[in-house]
C-alpha cells in the first residue's frame, strides 16, 4: 500500500478545512469520487490494569472488646493505650473479696451436699431410706457441683488476660471504678492479622476487583510514604444506603503504628483477566447510549467499512470498546466525520 508523505494531525486538519471549504462538507460526503484524506491507527488488543481509586478509614482486622464476666470494683489496670501485649499477659483484675467469698460458699455447699449423698447412699443400701431420698440427695449434690463450677469460672474471668499478641487501642475505664458485667475495659487489636482499610466501590468497579489484587495506600499521617496492601475481602452484597460494595484491604504497616480512624487514600490495581480493544478517542463517531460507530480500513481497496462497537470506558486519549474487531484492524483516526460505509479514502500518515 502506498502512503503519502507524513503530516501532523494539525496539518491534516488544515488540509481538510481547505477541502471542505472548496467542496462543502455535504458535497464531500455526496461525491464518492473525491478521496477523503484520513489517518489510521492499529486497533490495540491488550490486557491492561486500570487503577481504581477511593478512600477509607484505617481499622484492624481483628478488634476485640475485652471485659469481665462479672461486675465489681476494678482493683488494677496493668496496660495503657498504645501498649503492645502478649498472649496470656494480665491486663486487669477485679477486687476478689466478694467473688472469693461466693466461691467459698459454693465450695462449702458442695462439700455438705456430697457428704449428704454419701450418707444417704449407705442408708439406702441398708434399706433405711427410700430411693426418692437418695435421688434427692443426688440432685442436691449435682446442683451444688454446678454452683461451685460457676463460682470458679466467675473467679477465673475476674482477671482479664490478653487472648492474643496485639496492641491496646483504647482503655475505657480507670482503676477503682465499679463496672457492670460485660462492660468493655480494653479494645485490643490482634497483631497477627494486622491493619486494614475498608473502601466502598460502585458496581462498575466492584466487578473488576478480586481477592489478592495489589493496592497502594497513602496516609496524611505519614506524608510521602506509600504502604503496600492486598485485597483480602470483596463483598458479595451491599447494605450501604449509597449502594456501594465494601472491599477490605490488608496493609503491610512496615512497623508503623497505624491508628484506627486514620484516613487512607487507596489505589487498587485489578489483575486484568480479559483482553480488551483500545482505539483512539478521535475514532469514535456518532456515540449514543453506550454505542458508537467506527470505520475500519480495507487496505487492499482503500475502502472503509462502518462497524458498530460498544463503549466499555474512556481513558485520557483512548476508548475501550468491544465488538467485531480484530487486532490486525486499522481504525480511522482523523477524518471519520466525512465518511460513509464503503467510501474510498486516501491514507496520510499522522504523527
Amino acid at each position: 500500500m502506498k502512503y503519502s508523505p507524513v503530516i501532523s494531525p494539525a496539518t491534516y486538519l488544515v488540509l481538510s478545512a481547505f477541502l471542505i471549504l472548496g467542496l462543502g462538507s455535504n458535497q464531500l460526503l455526496a461525491d464518492s469520487h473525491v478521496l477523503v484524506p484520513v489517518t489510521v491507527e492499529h486497533v490495540k488488543h491488550e490486557q491492561r490494569s486500570q487503577p481504581i481509586r477511593n478512600s477509607g478509614r484505617i481499622s484492624h482486622k481483628n478488634e476485640m472488646r475485652l471485659s469481665f464476666k462479672t461486675g465489681g470494683l476494678i482493683e488494677q489496670l496493668a496496660a495503657e493505650e498504645g501498649e503492645k501485649v502478649v498472649a496470656g499477659q494480665i491486663l486487669a483484675t477485679l477486687d476478689l473479696e466478694e467473688i472469693s467469698a461466693q466461691q467459698q460458699r459454693a465450695a462449702a455447699g458442695y462439700k455438705k451436699a456430697a457428704a449428704d449423698l454419701a450418707r444417704f447412699s449407705i442408708l439406702y443400701e441398708e434399706a433405711l431410706v427410700s430411693l426418692q431420698i437418695k435421688q434427692n440427695a443426688q440432685a442436691a449434690a449435682d446442683s451444688a457441683a454446678a454452683e461451685l463450677q460457676i463460682a470458679n469460672f466467675n473467679k477465673k474471668l475476674s482477671v482479664i488476660r490478653a487472648p492474643v499478641d496485639g496492641r491496646i487501642l483504647k482503655r475505657y475505664v480507670e482503676s477503682s471504678e465499679l463496672i457492670q458485667a460485660g462492660q468493655p475495659v480494653f479494645l485490643l487489636a490482634s497483631r497477627q492479622q494486622g491493619a486494614i482499610v475498608r473502601v466502598g466501590l460502585i458496581d462498575q468497579d466492584i466487578v473488576k476487583v478480586s481477592v489478592g489484587d495489589p493496592a497502594r495506600i497513602a496516609l496524611d499521617a505519614y506524608p510521602g510514604r506509600k504502604f503496600n496492601g492486598q485485597v483480602s475481602e470483596v463483598a458479595l452484597t451491599t447494605d450501604s444506603p449509597a449502594g456501594t460494595f465494601e472491599v477490605e484491604i490488608l496493609i503491610d504497616d512496615q512497623g508503623f503504628m497505624l491508628r484506627s480512624g486514620l484516613i487512607a487514600r487507596v489505589e487498587i490495581t485489578p489483575v486484568s483477566r480479559d483482553l480488551q480493544y483500545y482505539i483512539p478517542i478521535e475514532s469514535v463517531f456518532e456515540a449514543d447510549q453506550g454505542l458508537a460507530t467506527v470505520f475500519i480500513l480495507d487496505e487492499k481497496t482503500n475502502v472503509v467499512n462502518e462497524v458498530s462497537v460498544e463503549i466499555v470506558g474512556f481513558l485520557q486519549n483512548e476508548v475501550i470498546v468491544r465488538g467485531s474487531l480484530k487486532a490486525s484492524d486499522k481504525v480511522i483516526k482523523l477524518g471519520a466525520p466525512y465518511l460513509t460505509d464503503g467510501r474510498r479514502v486516501s491514507v496520510v500518515e499522522g504523527s
